[in-house]
């Protein structure tokens, strides 16, 4: 598996698969590839011997957020979902217009014309590539205009709500 993981303020790219023999094989940033294998021995501390070499780890795991503290050094770490990415890097027209970055088909549309909506409140569900995925506003305002109908076969950058801003 693929990651892409946020980590002091940088992206990073990192490859996590079985190893063979037990553990994973893991490399950071197309680095060289390390034998990692774990137990956990408290709530949050996990025993990893890397390459051979035993550490003491303690890591903190929310969602998709880690910290993670190796030898008196912490670090904060955020997973990056793929399709979060995919579809936070929509083509946005203005600060209140969403767009799909990818092809797909409008199952929901959970929002009226002239409807009050909030900065996070989904505002249609979206099918593509076999899982939905929720469209949210990211302003407070009033829908101004509704440019997809449910059912309706999209394209990638199609413009699917506005929201004007108050």
């Amino acid at each position: 598996m693929n990651y892409e993981v946020e980590a002091e303020e940088r992206n990073h790219q990192v490859s996590v698969r079985r190893a063979p023999d037990g553990g994973w094989c893991v490399s950071v940033d197309e680095g060289p590839e390390q034998h990692v294998r774990g137990q956990q021995v408290g709530r949050a501390e996990w025993m990893l011997e890397i390459d051979g070499r035993l550490r003491s780890v303690g890591a903190y795991v929310d969602g998709d957020h880690a910290d993670v503290q190796v030898g008196g050094y912490a670090v904060h770490a955020t997973i990056i979902d793929p399709r979060d990415k995919a579809l936070s890097s929509g083509e946005e027209h203005a600060a209140g217009e969403i767009s799909t970055p990818m092809p797909g088909i409008v199952v929901r549309i959970l929002v009226e014309l002239g409807e009050q909506v909030t900065k996070g409140q989904v505002l249609l569900v979206i099918e593509a590539m076999k899982m939905e995925n929720e469209y949210k506003s990211k302003v407070d305002g009033v829908v101004g205009g509704i440019h997809v109908a449910q059912g309706q076969a999209l394209e990638a950058h199609t413009l699917l709500i506005s929201v004007e801003a108050e």
